[in-house]
């Protein structure tokens, strides 16, 4: 049974428009009886009958009805492909997209992140917008170093054996000799007792640019120093290449920092660019416990795959601070910009 309304000026002429659509009022059964108010606030009458389904499809042509409802269902599925055809177009997108950074050596976690953030937008589903979106939040995600070259200070560098420390701390020096006045010229201090030449090597970096260099063979010893350094506005100092799992030096070198009391030290970890991302963690866990302020990045011009590198950074959100680009002193050092390590990252990528 079906349940139909008919409103009216008056109940008789309700009743009149339920005759004239169904004939015979007997065939109707009356359910509700009142008066309401229209929309205009009028006073008018309805009424509610009952009437059986066949009668009440034929009364509104169920051919028409029918065809209404086919429309209507291919309207349906027409939109469910479009749907369809648009969230698989989209996800090949995300797949395309996220896969040219995964292989670029950013990591799948922090993409996953990316894709949380744009899945529901048109940015996922135009593989252009998807690419420059990823590098902007590469790009903001990159934390970079201001260098000033006028505020006094101790630099201690640290990392693994073979990393290009001294030849690192021979740039830096330079720098600071020939960029700010007399006044900031630095000290070199060697804190590396176990590489053979290692003294003989900053000796003649220092002598080529008359700084002053004094290796230090112990704690007492560099505690001593530590009471003059004073006179000296920046001091540099070189320490031993440690291997990650050489739990004794790096004891060694905490017993070096702990010693330095009442100064800011500033910790730069030098990492060279071609290592890769696993390499890179552990390093940086081993070092992490003394306070890295920085990174420095050598043998930059030696890869063009700088994935691993940029993902570490991204994640762990350590800023860069320079980058060696070769081993000419003491030209082939940059401050590190956030254009110079994208460029580089995006290479042959096409967008």
């Amino acid at each position: 049974m079906v349940e139909e309304t008919f409103i009216a000026p008056t109940p008789k002429e309700a009743f009149r428009l339920a005759k004239e659509k169904y004939g015979e009022f007997s065939r109707l059964k009356l359910l509700k009886a009142r008066h309401i108010l229209n929309e205009r606030g009028e006073l008018v009458s309805e009424i509610v009958v009952e009437v059986d389904e066949d009668s009440y499809f034929k009364s509104i042509d169920i051919d028409m009805e029918r065809e209404l409802i086919e429309e209507i269902t291919t309207l349906r599925d027409r939109v469910s492909e479009m749907k369809s055809v648009i969230s698989g177009g989209k996800q090949k997108v995300i797949d395309r997209v996220s896969q040219i950074f995964i292989d670029k050596g950013i990591r799948r976690e922090w993409i996953d992140k990316i894709i949380d953030e744009v899945k529901d937008t048109s940015i996922a589903s135009d593989e252009r917008l998807f690419t420059l979106y990823t590098l902007e939040s590469i790009d903001e995600a990159l934390q970079i170093k201001e260098e000033d070259l006028n505020q006094q200070k101790i630099i201690m560098m640290v990392g693994t054996t073979g990393v290009g420390k001294t030849t690192t701390i021979a740039k830096l020096a330079s720098r600071y000799k020939y960029l700010t006045d007399d006044k900031m010229e630095p000290i070199l201090l060697n804190l590396d007792t176990y590489r053979a030449g290692a003294f003989e090597q900053l000796e003649r970096f220092a002598n080529l640019l008359r700084l002053k260099h004094l290796y230090i063979k112990n704690i007492d010893e560099f505690s001593q120093i530590l009471d003059t350094l004073s006179l000296y506005p920046i001091t540099i100092i070189d320490t031993a290449g440690i291997s990650p799992y050489d739990t004794k030096r790096l004891i060694e070198m905490v017993e070096f920092i702990k010693s330095i009391k009442d100064k800011k030290v500033e910790i730069s970890l030098v990492i060279p660019a071609t290592a890769k991302y696993r390499d890179i963690v552990d390093i940086y866990r081993h070092f992490s416990f003394i306070n890295i302020d920085s990174i420095i990045l050598t043998k930059f011009d030696e890869t063009r795959m700088i994935g691993d590198v940029i993902a570490f950074l991204i994640e762990s959100q350590i800023p860069v601070s320079y980058m060696s680009i070769g081993q000419n002193v003491p030209d082939d050092l940059e401050v590190a910009s956030r254009e110079k390590l994208l460029e580089r990252f995006v290479g042959e990528l096409n967008i």
